[in-house]
Formats: structure tokens, C-alpha cells, sequence
């Protein structure tokens, strides 16, 4: 992601840190001001952390916000950018162990921090349970599915139940809290894939190969102020094969050897199996794809 891509605005005074915080709290602007201004007015007075936003030019008055939310951080892109690209920068800028992603639209309904930083060692991101305007808790754990016409996750509840955390294969919506250091370490979202569907599935796939979690459960819980359905796009868009590519890539020998496999034409992009699987993630992959899906639900 290049710099010049977007701008860092905030006050003098927020110029430098002593030392690395425990968490950041960045809120995706969606283009309403009034919800924006409505989210800052809250986290600025309930949730003592680091805040940013993610904008766009032209979507707001920066200076007036600068004024208003002296402790804030706007992090500003001078074209579209998408979810992935939006989320390796504030990675990159955040500076803290932990990063929460949510949305202007949305409310922080439930943050149980002990629960989510005691069990830091055991997942790369806690997914976020979401509900819709109704307070009604909508399907938000993804559980990973081959269908004829490619990867195609199925849904479900998450439980509810106190203590109970489940695996998920994503943060739906993107809304979770991540751990950094690992997400970079493991790379972060692949930009040159353009949807935010294909960007977050590309990327819980690739993770669980690798043997990493991610987990959700009602210690985090995010609504959205004005939706009562909440569907992802999953359109298929420049870069989309690139996550077909680079999930069935592998496959398991009798041995349990890893072994590289190339996927059939339709669920193939060259550029990904040249670079990406031949030359990266072959070393990392500790399963494949059949495999995560049958072992899916006993390995909890």
C-alpha cells in the first residue's frame, strides 16, 4: 500500500507515543456525517483507547473533526479504497497490540476486554457477533463449503451461551478485533482482490491453513443502527480468483505430506500460482482444503 495513497491528519500532540498501546479502535467512515459524528461523540466519552478514522476526501470536514476530536487520528484516502487496503494501513499506522474494526453505522453493543486479551494467544482475530436494527443476532459465523461453482461458505448462529466461543472462518463484515502483530506477520488482506467478500474469505482460508484461528463468541457484540438485513456481496470481482487459486492449491498425501495441486480452470488464476502458492504459501500450509473443511467442526 503506498503512502501516497492517502494521508495521516491529527493533532501536534498526537504526533508521537512513549509506548505501544494495548488496543486501537478504527471506525470505517460509510459516508454519513451525522452517524460519524454520533460514533466519535462515544468512543471519545465511553472507550478510553486509541481511536482512528477512515475516510475518504472530500466525505467530511477534516479540520472541523480535527478541532472537535482533538484525540482522534483520520487516516484519509485520496481515492476509493477497499476493505482490505483500508484495514493493512491501519495496521500498519495503529501502533497497538490489538485493533478493533467497526463502522460508523454500527454501535459497540458489548466489549468484554479481559475475556478478548486473556485468550489473545489462541486466534488471530475474535469476529464480532452482529445484529440488525432489531437487536436481532443475524448468522455471522462462517464455516467453510466447496460447492460446484466454487468456495462458498455456509452460515451460522454463533452461541450465545456465557464462556462459549466458537471457531469462524472470518470476521463477517470485517467487524472484529485483530491481532496485529500476527496479521502482519501472516501478511494482512491480499489488495490486488477487489471485493471485500473474496478479501476476508482469501484470508480466513489462508489462516487456517497455516493453523491459525479465528474465534467469536458474545464477548464481542456490534449492531447496526439502521439494517435489518445484513448480506454480504459476494459478487464476484477483479481478484477473485485469486482466492480460489490460493485455497485449492494443496493437497494431503496418505503420508499427510502437503503437496501442491492445480486447481481446475474455473477456480484458476496464474499470477496467484506462480507467485502465491509456488513460491509462499507452499512452505507455510500445514493442510488443505478438504481436509479444513472435514476436520471443521471437531477441531473447535
Amino acid at each position: 500500500m503506498s503512502q501516497s495513497n492517502y494521508r495521516v491528519h491529527h493533532h501536534a500532540h498526537l504526533a508521537s507515543s512513549s509506548s505501544r498501546a494495548q488496543l486501537a479502535v478504527a471506525i470505517l467512515d460509510v459516508g454519513n456525517s451525522e452517524l460519524l459524528a454520533e460514533s466519535l461523540n462515544w468512543y471519545t466519552s465511553s472507550f478510553n483507547y486509541a481511536l482512528f478514522v477512515v475516510t475518504r476526501e472530500g466525505n467530511n470536514d477534516i479540520e472541523a473533526l480535527l478541532e472537535r476530536y482533538p484525540s482522534v487520528r483520520f487516516l484519509v484516502f485520496s481515492r476509493y479504497a477497499s476493505y482490505g487496503e483500508r484495514i493493512n494501513v491501519v495496521a500498519n499506522e495503529c501502533g497497538a497490540n490489538y485493533f478493533l474494526v467497526t463502522r460508523s453505522d454500527v454501535l459497540l453493543v458489548h466489549f468484554d476486554g479481559k475475556t478478548l486479551f486473556d485468550s489473545q494467544r489462541s486466534y488471530v482475530a475474535w469476529a464480532s457477533v452482529i445484529a440488525n436494527v432489531h437487536k436481532e443476532i443475524v448468522p455471522s459465523v462462517r464455516i467453510p463449503h466447496l460447492a460446484n461453482h466454487g468456495l462458498d461458505p455456509q452460515s451460522a448462529f454463533p452461541a450465545m451461551e456465557e464462556g462459549q466461543v466458537i471457531r469462524t472462518l472470518y470476521p463477517a463484515m470485517g467487524l472484529g478485533l485483530y491481532n496485529r502483530a500476527l496479521f502482519q506477520r501472516l501478511r494482512g488482506f491480499d489488495e490486488r482482490i477487489k471485493s471485500e467478500y473474496h478479501q476476508l474469505l482469501d484470508w480466513g482460508i489462508r489462516i487456517a491453513l497455516m493453523g491459525h484461528r479465528v474465534v467469536t463468541g458474545k464477548s464481542l457484540l456490534m449492531q447496526y443502527i439502521e439494517r435489518e438485513s445484513i448480506i454480504e456481496d459476494r459478487t464476484e470481482r477483479e481478484g477473485h480468483l485469486r482466492c480460489s487459486t490460493k485455497a485449492l492449491s494443496f493437497a494431503k498425501t496418505r503420508k499427510g505430506k502437503i503437496i501442491l495441486k492445480r486447481p481446475k480452470r474455473q477456480y484458476f488464476d496464474r499470477e496467484a500460482w506462480n507467485v502465491e502458492v509456488k513460491h509462499r504459501l507452499r512452505w507455510q500450509v500445514k493442510s488443505d482444503f478438504a481436509t479444513l473443511v472435514s476436520s471443521w467442526q471437531e477441531r473447535q
